[in-house]
């Protein structure tokens, strides 16, 4: 349920109608998360797949990192909203979830993606490193046909980061193929017209990097990507 709050200015009658919205804020909260819990059920029965609902009273942030220590990832949309203000980007409440839990994090996009093939975005950072081995130790993938890339403005570095991670992954008996570009170009256009491109079903990347990503995940061009995924994002701290 969401983290109900309704802040105010502290004027004569103003607690009534806060404790009034607050309580048609937790109404529409209830019937969003029993619709939910049906539609849930549904897919889930559709695809032969067992659940276990849970429903949280309080701090999402605290009970969803609570949840995570018997989960192995956590799967959010990316137009989630605990809070029912809404007073928060998603892109700080992903950063949230991924600095207080041990879980990678996929975000997923408006609709399901065409594709099936994975795009591993590496730029060469211990975070990047880490996705990938969590990516392979999963096993997530190995039916699909994987893509590398890297992005730098030296053809030689971006050459060498994308066949170190081909060697890696071969090594783990997953077939991929290198993809370096040489371009100054900020990542997240570069990354979204791989995406279409080469039809993406996931993109894989560490949350933080080199400045670059860093930047390109919890800066200006968030929203660009992580606010309208063109397809799944699995991100790992």
């Amino acid at each position: 349920m969401s983290y109900i709050e309704a802040p105010m200015l502290g004027r004569i009658g103003t607690t009534s109608y806060k404790t009034k919205l607050e309580e048609a804020l937790r109404k529409q909260a209830d019937d969003a998360r029993q619709r939910l819990h049906k539609i849930f059920e549904r897919e889930c029965k559709e695809w032969n797949m067992s659940f276990e609902w849970l429903s949280f009273e309080g701090d999402p942030n605290l009970h969803l990192q609570l949840a995570a220590g018997t989960r192995d990832i956590i799967i959010t949309g990316h137009d989630t909203a605990y809070y029912g203000n809404i007073r928060e980007q998603l892109p700080e409440m992903v950063s949230k979830l991924l600095l207080a839990t041990p879980r990678p994090v996929i975000i997923c996009p408006d609709e399901p993606p065409a594709g099936r093939d994975v795009l591993i975005a590496y730029d060469g950072s211990l975070a990047a490193m880490r996705v990938i081995q969590l990516f392979v130790l999963l096993g997530i993938g190995q039916d699909s046909r994987i893509h590398v890339t890297s992005i730098n403005a030296s053809r030689e570095l971006a050459e060498r980061a994308t066949h170190d991670v081909v060697d890696y992954l071969n090594g783990h008996e997953y077939q991929a193929e290198a993809h370096p570009i040489t371009s100054d170009t900020h990542p997240s256009d570069l990354l979204r017209s791989q995406v279409a491109d080469q039809n993406i079903g996931t993109l894989v990347m560490g949350a933080y990097g080199r400045r670059g990503w860093r930047e390109f995940l919890f800066g200006s061009t968030t929203n660009s990507l992580v606010g309208a995924p063109p397809c799944a994002l699995f991100l790992y701290h």
